[in-house]
């Protein structure tokens, strides 16, 4: 339907090269749809002030230039808007100390990958992801639901 926001996967990551990689894997594993933001503030903007966007995930960096992706990741999570607030988030860095997994863990991430990260881990995590988790949408009429026979 026109005025519907495209549904899309939103990366944050500020090394171009990278970004440009994980777009390509992300391409390659039959995503479409996908915005990047080289920094928090760019990545806030697309999730708060684009009506033509519906992040269904992001993949954060935790070391960006303006805020670090732990300082996005609980500025999300402290929406009031339950869809913004439950957005399924990765981390994809390259920081390997347990107090880095605990922090992001305790913001409610999804996921935790560690760089150089392969396109199929990648896109298998993101799948998994997207299939155990459902944003907030509008209520199912009854000809929508199904029983799990």
């Amino acid at each position: 339907m026109a005025g519907r926001p495209l549904k899309c996967i939103l990366v944050i990551e500020d090394d171009r090269a990278v970004r440009e990689l994980i777009v390509a894997f992300l391409k390659t594993g039959g995503f479409s749809n996908v915005i990047t933001a080289g920094n928090a503030e760019e990545a806030l903007y697309h999730i708060y002030k684009d009506p033509g966007l519906d992040v269904q995930l992001a993949l954060v960096d935790l070391v960006l230039p303006n805020a670090s992706g732990l300082a996005f990741i609980r500025k999300v999570r402290g929406s009031k808007s339950p869809r913004r607030r439950n957005i399924p988030m990765i981390v994809l860095t390259s920081r390997t100390d347990t107090d880095t997994y605990r922090a992001a863990t305790r913001r409610g991430i999804q996921g935790y990958l560690m760089k150089p990260v392969s396109a199929e881990l990648l896109v298998n995590t993101i799948n998994t992801v997207l299939a155990a988790h459902t944003l907030p949408s509008a209520p199912a009429t009854p000809s929508k639901i199904r029983g799990k026979g």
